[in-house]
């Protein structure tokens, strides 16, 4: 059999091991017992799954392993789950024990064998051996094999006698007396033993039964103080049985002394020992320990407060009645302002703005009586300066928690102050953000009104004024119908004629007057878009602005306003400059129909329109006037290459009236997006309020900004200034302002007078027939060829039955041939059904390109040729013509015959397409532009705005200018 000796220990050799055919394992051993854990098992053991079994929480696992952890002179071997065990040491100091299992036998014969060696005994396995019901034979039988020499040599009677004695004290005793043989089976022990271990009384036990008593948690220390004991030292510790039945404690507390029983050649014979109960003294020992840790969590708790307190963000104050504050963190000092000091050194109260120290007094008083704080708002002496630089107290959210003692009396309060600056900062502008969209909201509704009613009003006079036309000339016709023979008297006739001029006349200013208010509209959505751009040509702005002011000569002449135009001296020098004279007329315009619309009423009406230059901003020379912008707030549009390279300056213009003036509050409200200075100010005079914030906005984008100066009753004074830069004069063009500043109804009867004396055949490509009959009818009267098409693919069609339609380029026309269409210029609409214009003029360059369209044969070399050239934006009397920069891009190329005149040598041809639409969108032109067509203009329109863009397309026309000044 092994050695299960330590000094006679083997070698660890685990292959060898590992090739042994029983079951094995391997453990580490020592005094201190080490945690169970399996270091070795080979292969057998590992094929049989014996690690589960053995590491099992079960009773019997326990005793096992216990078994194999005990040192000294156990028992050898050790029945354990169906199979003999036994123990041999390894190592070189024996500090591993190797466990095998060499046999297998059936729980039966086991229990068997228990029974026969208990009653070689004479017990039965069920009997209870206390003490007290052992007999002295009995006792002197088992215990004389083991007696030493001193106790032998004793005689009988003293040795009876003194066991009775000891038997009778151990009885009585509340002590815990117990004895283990060597191999730890109890032998004996006393009744307060057994009642504080919960033993059960039945003296045949199996080796280290009492382990299963032992609390879990103090299982490896009793292992431990075994095999001390086993090594034949002295221990007493401290331990834990498990809690007898019944009992609430968790464990059975003892006091354990045991002494190692050794005979007199020093070898173990067992181990005796006693157990005190030290339930109550653990119990003490745990309430001391318990108050002694919740004094050191309190301190713990203090210093984390103290701590958290200092480095809150929040500031934290602890309030005493009797004395004031008690307790200040730093942010409490950062928040109010008030310099690091002792607490009792300044007054809660006095860190409180004045209009709030009531509101915040009160609510400490409801807590005094012992009411409840909801918190509560208010502002600090101290101040900040918040996000739109404005400075401001701060405000703060206060949180105050009373403490009560037991008669409900506050004993302290303990508070927070969080700073809500912010927030109260936010909830203002939130505020001021929803009254201005409510205010936005209905700014937009009277604007919806204020327009409807801009429309609605002028159509009621349109709709009335035609109706009197219509029925004039009815009554001149009857009147022709019923006497044929009888003309009208020239009176009647001329004041009828008279009436329906006026009546046209207000058509005219009527329809003007919707467009003003479409232009604004659109004008308007463009800026919220940005898609308003400033493109800047050469011009002279003091003539720009001087055709403008002969604009509104009659109108001012029919409400007898003297109009009157002025120079500064500061413009002196300054012939050409790059600005974008659209949108400087566009302004200018706006400020001149509200000067005469408030001044026609006054007793005095005079409006003065002065034009000058500048070097610096002329914000810093004109102290009367108060503009909208501020100075910051501008822009350096000059700086862009396209403004080219001449000395920076700035234009400005003043519009001076002698209205009804303002008040300045009512000054206030101009320059706004839908307003008017007064509810009244669109009842009496009209408008749409968007005038003047279409001019701030685009004084802004040239760089400039817009101003007033008015007093109540002595009229108005607006101005304005742009950026610009000064440019020398085109070569071929005629400097000076005689040439070129001649009164707009002069200009107006020369053009009609060169439509007259020059005949076109123009195409019109309409679908909207009204429309199309319009403007068919006055085309007419200047004797002009008119053919329409009521969409492209009917255009197509036409120019089949043209003179350039060139099917069989070879080819030349005949007798036979059908009359063939002149044509000099397509008047292209873009909506329309079945085919629209865009798609026809791409099909027209197309046929263009592929000779299908092209000069006409020497049969009709009579015939005028066509060419297209490049016409400057400038040029159009339209100064508010939406698609100058778009034009300025585009340039024509031009096509003729050779010098005889030869088909066979004929050039491309491009045929003059000029776009008539409402889509008034920059982008809009661009792609009109883009699919082919040379020119563009919006709808509505009057034929004087219609024939400057006709003479810059129609080459003749051209021609015909060079010979006579039309």
């Amino acid at each position: 059999m092994p050695s299960a000796d330590p000094s006679h220990s083997r070698l660890l050799d685990l292959e060898e091991l590992e090739s042994e055919k029983t079951p094995l394992f391997v453990i580490k051993i020592g005094e201190i017992t080490p945690e169970y854990d399996i270091a070795f098992c080979n292969q057998p053991f590992r094929a049989l799954d014996l690690r589960g079994p053995i590491l099992a929480q079960g009773r019997e696992a326990l005793l096992f392993r216990s078994w194999t952890l005990a040192l000294g002179d156990f028992k050898p071997e050790y029945y354990f789950f169906s199979r003999r065990w036994v123990v041999e040491y390894a190592g070189r100091s024996g500090s591993w024990k190797i466990i095998r299992a060499i046999s297998s036998e059936t729980p039966e014969k086991d229990q068997q064998s228990l029974d026969e060696k208990a009653n070689r005994n004479g017990h039965s396995s069920n009997d209870r051996g206390l003490i007290s019901s052992r007999s002295r034979t009995d006792l002197d039988k088992q215990v004389k094999p083991e007696k030493p020499k001193s106790l032998k040599s004793l005689p009988t009677t003293n040795l009876n006698a003194r066991w009775e004695s000891i038997q009778t004290m151990m009885e009585m005793s509340d002590v815990g007396v117990f004895e283990y043989n060597s191999s730890g089976k109890l032998m004996h022990a006393n009744e307060a033993w057994y009642r504080l271990s919960s033993h059960p009384g039945i003296l045949e036990h199996s080796e280290f039964s009492f382990m299963d008593l032992v609390y879990p948690e103090d299982q490896a220390l009793v292992m431990s103080m075994w095999n001390r004991l086993a090594l034949g030292r002295s221990v007493t510790f401290e331990m834990r049985w498990k809690p007898r039945p019944g009992s609430t404690d968790t464990a059975q507390w003892v006091l354990s002394a045991c002494v190692p029983v050794l005979d007199d050649e020093g070898n173990l014979i067992s181990i005796a020992g006693n157990t005190i109960d030290i339930n109550a003294q653990k119990k003490s020992q745990a309430a001391a320990q318990a108050q002694v840790e919740a004094l050191k969590q309190a301190r713990m708790a203090e210093m984390k407060f103290a701590r958290f307190a200092q480095v809150s963000p929040v500031a934290i104050y602890i309030y005493v009645p009797e004395s004031g504050m008690n307790f200040v963190n730093d942010q409490f000092f950062e928040l109010t302002g008030h310099a690091h000091a002792p607490v009792n050194q300044f007054e809660w109260f006095d860190l409180i703005s004045d209009e709030d120290v009531s509101r915040v007094k009160n609510d400490w008083e409801n807590m005094f009586k012992g009411g409840k704080s909801n918190g509560v708002q208010f502002r600090l002496k101290k101040t900040w300066v918040n996000q739109d630089g404005m400075r401001s107290n701060i405000w703060v959210q206060s949180s105050s928690y009373p403490e009560l003692d037991e008669s409900g009396k506050v004993i302290s309060i303990m508070g927070t102050l969080f700073d809500i600056s912010q927030f109260k900062w936010a909830e203002d502008v939130q505020r001021r953000r929803i009254e201005e969209a409510w205010e936005a909201k209905r700014q937009q509704e009277n604007f919806i009104d204020m327009t409807s009613h801009e429309l609605r009003n002028p159509l009621s006079a349109v709709i009335q004024c035609a109706d009197s036309v219509i029925a004039s000339l009815q009554q001149l016709l009857s009147r022709e119908l019923k006497a044929p023979g009888q003309s009208l008297s020239a009176a009647k006739v001329s004041a009828e004629i008279r009436s329906c001029i006026e009546s046209l006349l207000i058509i005219v200013s009527c329809s003007m007057h919707q467009k003003r208010v479409i232009d604004d509209v659109l004008t308007l959505s463009k800026l919220d878009s940005d898609l308003i751009l400033i493109t800047p040509m050469r011009v002279q702005p003091a003539i720009v602005v001087s055709d403008a002011v002969k604009m509104f000569e009659v109108e001012c002449s029919q409400s007898d306003i003297k109009l009157t135009f002025h120079v500064d001296e500061t413009f002196k020098g300054i012939e050409w400059a790059m600005l974008d004279p659209s949108r400087l007329l566009q302004v200018l315009i706006n400020l001149l129909t509200n000067a005469i619309k408030f001044t026609k009423d006054r007793i005095r009406k005079t409006i003065a329109v002065t034009i000058g230059a500048s070097w610096t901003r002329p914000p810093k020379c004109w102290e009367e006037i108060t503009f909208s912008d501020d100075e910051r707030d501008n822009i350096n549009i000059t700086d862009k290459p396209e403004w080219g390279h001449g000395r920076k300056a700035f234009l400005w213009l003043k519009v001076q009236d002698s209205g009804c003036g303002m008040t300045m509050e009512e000054q206030k409200k101009l320059f706004a997006r839908f307003s008017q200075t007064t509810p009244r100010t669109h009842v009496k005079y009209g408008g749409s309020g968007l005038g003047l914030f279409i001019s701030k906005s685009l004084t802004k984008l040239q760089g400039g900004a817009i101003g007033v100066s008015s007093a109540k009753g002595e009229g108005s004074t607006f101005a304005f200034y742009i950026s610009i830069r000064l440019a020398y004069p085109p070569t071929d063009q005629i400097v000076g302002r005689a040439s070129q500043a001649q009164p707009i109804l002069d200009r107006t009867i020369t053009g009609e007078e060169a439509m007259r004396m020059i005949k076109l055949n123009v195409l019109i490509v309409e679908d909207n027939l009204v429309n199309q009959k319009v403007l068919r009818k006055q085309l007419e009267k200047f004797k002009w060829n008119v053919s329409v098409a009521g969409n492209g693919q009917e255009a197509l069609e036409w120019l089949k039955h043209s003179i350039y339609w060139q099917p069989d380029s070879d080819s030349s026309p005949t007798q036979a041939d059908s009359p063939k269409h002149d044509l000099d210029i397509i008047l292209m609409d873009i909506e329309m059904p079945i085919m629209d214009g865009l798609t026809c003029a791409r099909l027209i360059r197309d046929y263009e390109h592929q000779g299908l369209l092209a000069s006409p044969s020497p049969a009709f070399s009579q015939l005028r040729r066509l060419s297209a050239i490049s016409v400057s934006p400038i040029q159009s009397s339209n100064h508010n013509d939406p698609f100058s920069a778009s034009l300025a891009k585009h340039r024509y190329s031009t096509s003729s015959l050779d010098s005889n005149n030869n088909p066979a040598h004929r050039q491309f041809l491009r045929l003059p397409i000029l776009a008539v639409s409402a889509n008034a969108r920059m982008e809009q032109v661009e792609q009109a532009l883009a699919s082919g067509m040379d020119d563009a203009i919006s709808k509505p329109f009057r034929i004087p705005e219609l024939w400057p863009k006709i003479r810059g397309l129609v080459k003749r026309v051209a021609d015909a200018d060079a010979d006579v000044d039309l």
